[in-house]
């Protein structure tokens, strides 16, 4: 055992000594750390918890004010830190809809260059006559028609990108 673990352990060991403090029960209600006469009670703190929550400020002597604070204090904090985390919460879901988004108009692009470039492959076998000139410029109108349906859907999904960064910048 090197000398690290030994004062880590020298550390553990009287943190949980002074944690295990006796506590007396006096006559007059008051508890103390040392008896105050031969009829002081020993109270038995096995049961109760070993984390003690930081004082926030609270005057020593609690009333019904103080205790009516101290849970209007929690409950504002409760309520604030519950919508802290809902608003973290609906950004981290539009940053992953505009990533998403954002991959689905890279697919519509190329999608609709694929779709392009079938059609050019497939006008290259036209003849040269007529009925090649012909089923060329039905291609034509083919390749018009998804390249206007390509930017109807990049354009739909660019108003959804904006609509989700706007509402990203008002959080």
């Amino acid at each position: 055992m090197d000398g690290k673990s030994l004062i880590v352990i020298l550390i553990m060991v009287s943190a949980s000594a002074s944690a295990s403090a006796e506590v007396y029960k006096c006559a007059d209600g008051k508890y103390q750390a040392d008896p105050c006469d031969n009829q002081s009670e020993l109270l038995d703190l096995s049961n109760v918890g070993s984390v003690v929550a930081p004082s926030r400020g609270y005057p020593e002597s609690l009333t019904n004010e103080t205790i009516d604070a101290r849970q209007l204090d929690s409950a504002v904090n409760a309520r604030d830190k519950k919508a802290e985390i809902a608003q973290y919460l609906r950004k981290q879901k539009i940053e992953r809809d505009i990533r998403n988004l954002e991959k689905e108009r890279k697919k519509a692009f190329k999608d609709r260059d694929d779709k392009i470039d079938q059609l050019r492959t497939t006008g290259k076998r036209a003849n040269n006559n007529l009925a090649g000139a012909t089923w060329q410029q039905s291609l034509a109108q083919e390749m018009t028609a998804v390249m206007q349906q390509g930017s109807t859907e990049v354009e739909s999904i660019d108003r959804q990108i904006s609509a989700l960064r706007s509402e990203l910048k008002q959080l």
